[in-house]
């Protein structure tokens, strides 16, 4: 099972089991004591015995699952071999959805590929035409035809809010209600906003061709433009032209230089990247790193 398909498993109850544990002693604590206190006995009234804390119990064993979370002896604890500033008590939580991006996506996690490839092929729509709603995704995904090639199968709205819920936590969309509905845009800017000096390793002022940053990008997260379920999702659907990039990651590096971020530049003698968009195509060879503070 993934996090995709265990609807118990929200982003919120795996953030607030990791949040209490960044905090106590250790950052471990004994599991009996842990589920007491993060999930009260009121909550399970009427409930059988043997299931008495479902929502509990599915968020603590994906964490597990994931590497997040530890269980050695009866007691949970952070894992300690995340990174200082994954396990620090004042930026872990800050951290967090980045932290699950590395633990869901890496190589040798096939439980979430599910995932990593529902998000590279929500990224990989048009975002000006999107499917925001289960009906539209589940119309849309029969039209491409790639619901058993790419096991997209979105088959309740249940499985929809839980998609939904994952990709807003983790940085890829935004939701927003109407007309009593979760709709759901397809736009990585949170995501690359919160990698950017990574991206560019650290340096201020830094430019780098628009080839070696999604070549970076690719590798560090690989929803993205030439990462591998990306390209799994692209051999199924096309769509893209080679040197073009997606509409959502045009538009979110777009909105990222009208922020302030980065700026976007046009050398006469590279190779250019074409940002698609609603009404028009632009054409940029470069990235540079600005000095504002992310």
């Amino acid at each position: 099972m993934s996090v995709l398909k265990t609807a118990l498993a929200t982003p919120s109850r795996m953030r607030g089991i990791f949040r209490y544990l960044l905090q106590v002693p250790k950052q471990r604590e004994n599991r009996e004591k842990l589920t007491r206190l993060l999930s009260p006995e009121k909550l399970s009234e009427g409930r059988n015995k043997s299931a008495e804390h479902p929502m509990f119990d599915a968020a603590l064993r994906e964490s597990i699952k994931c590497d997040l979370l530890i269980e050695e002896n009866e007691e949970i604890a952070i894992n300690g071999h995340l990174p200082e500033a994954s396990r620090h008590p004042q930026t872990g939580d800050q951290f967090l959805p980045n932290t699950l991006v590395e633990l869901f996506f890496a190589s040798d996690n096939e439980d979430e590929e599910d995932l990593g490839r529902l998000i590279a092929w929500y990224l990989a729509q048009d975002i000006y035409d999107a499917p925001g709603t289960w009906e539209e995704v589940e119309q849309r995904v029969a039209e491409q035809r790639v619901a058993e090639s790419l096991d997209l199968k979105i088959s309740s709205n249940t499985l929809f809010g839980q998609v939904a819920d994952w990709m807003c936590y983790l940085g890829f969309a935004w939701g927003h209600a109407l007309g009593g509905n979760k709709i759901i845009v397809p736009e990585p800017t949170a995501y690359l906003r919160r990698n950017l000096k990574e991206l560019f390793q650290g340096e201020v002022q830094a430019k780098v061709s628009l080839a070696e940053f999604v070549d970076r990008l690719a590798k560090k997260c690989p929803v993205f433009e030439s990462g591998k379920f990306r390209e799994q999702v692209e051999e199924k659907i096309g769509f893209r032209l080679p040197n073009h990039l997606s509409t959502s990651t045009a538009f979110a590096l777009l909105r990222l230089e009208d922020d302030g971020y980065i700026q976007l530049k046009k050398e006469s003698d590279a190779d250019l990247f074409i940002f698609p968009s609603a009404d028009n195509e632009a054409g940029f060879s470069h990235i540079i790193l600005r000095g504002v503070e992310l």
